[in-house]
């Protein structure tokens, strides 16, 4: 069965006239006629009794045309989708998050929901180096994450994030003896597993300052780690990026040295196409050059 033949249908039976059907479809009175009697061959049934009043539909045209309708409809919707898709302004995509990007990441996907409405984006926190993987296998199309990409995928920076110290508020802290100003002071821990981009950051630093840290005690998520630090149950070491989701309680001390900062930027596998993810880049990169 012919889509066009069901097309074909359904006009006719609007218009109840074979000259008019035929203009409306842009086509010869000959050729409709061939759709229709080719309709009534595949579905077995007379569709249409042709007279000086024009045609009129038979019972069984009665109770196929609202299918037919329907079917007609879904295709026009169908087809309609597709070429949206095929634009990039309407289909799905996924994108992931990392710590660094609490607040990055959010932002640009309502900006871009605010242009691109028919997208629908699934957005998680997923830690950096299982983003990479999925960004590779095309479970993801977008990644905000830390940089540099690794090859074959591709990144642009957007913002560049440094490390913090974060204590209780009531924790009387010298910033020019920070280290020594700690010794009494419980070291929280994010799990490395969940976060191994950030420990080696962290690693790398207290190596820098020769500083050597006992872990009291490890979180499996930002969250609660700052919340450990809110309860004045010690200090951890955190991206700067995170003191939007802190409450009152904690203060935060930035922390120098070659080890301290990463940029973080949009990542994305150029090798696996998608016009949706081709704007939603483009869209972020115009939004940094304003």
């Amino acid at each position: 069965m012919d889509i066009s033949d069901l097309r074909t249908f359904c006009q006719l039976a609007e218009d109840g006239n074979y000259r008019v059907a035929s203009e409306h479809l842009h086509i010869t009175q000959s050729a409709l006629t061939k759709k229709i009697q080719r309709l009534e061959a595949y579905c077995e049934v007379v569709l249409f009794e042709r007279g000086r009043q024009g045609a009129s539909l038979t019972a069984a045209g009665v109770d196929l045309l609202p299918e037919a309708q329907r079917i007609v409809l879904s295709f026009e919707s169908y087809k309609s989708l597709t070429q949206r898709v095929a634009k990039g302004i309407a289909g799905y995509l996924n994108i992931g998050f990392g710590i660094s990007s609490y607040h990055l990441a959010p932002d640009y996907i309502a900006k871009f929901k605010r242009k691109y409405p028919e997208i629908h984006i699934t957005l998680n926190d997923i830690p950096s180096q299982k983003q990479t993987q999925e960004l590779l296998s095309g479970e993801l199309q977008l990644s905000f994450s830390r940089l540099p990409a690794i090859a074959p995928l591709t990144g642009v920076k957007l913002s560049t994030d440094y490390l913090v110290l974060a204590t209780h508020s009531s924790q009387i802290i010298d910033k020019n003896k920070l280290w020594s100003s700690l010794d009494a002071i419980d070291y929280l821990q994010l799990n490395p597993e969940r976060g191994m981009g950030l420990s080696q950051q962290i690693n790398g630093l207290l190596r820098e300052h020769e500083i050597n840290l006992n872990v009291v005690q490890e979180a499996d998520d930002i969250q609660t780690l700052l919340a450990l630090v809110s309860a004045n149950l010690g200090f951890t070491i955190v991206p700067a990026s995170v003191k939007q989701i802190a409450n009152e309680h904690v203060a935060f001390w930035k922390l120098t040295g070659e080890n301290s900062s990463w940029d973080v930027g949009m990542i994305w596998n150029e090798h696996l196409e998608s016009a949706a993810k081709g704007n939603f880049i483009q869209y972020v990169e115009q939004l940094r050059a304003q």
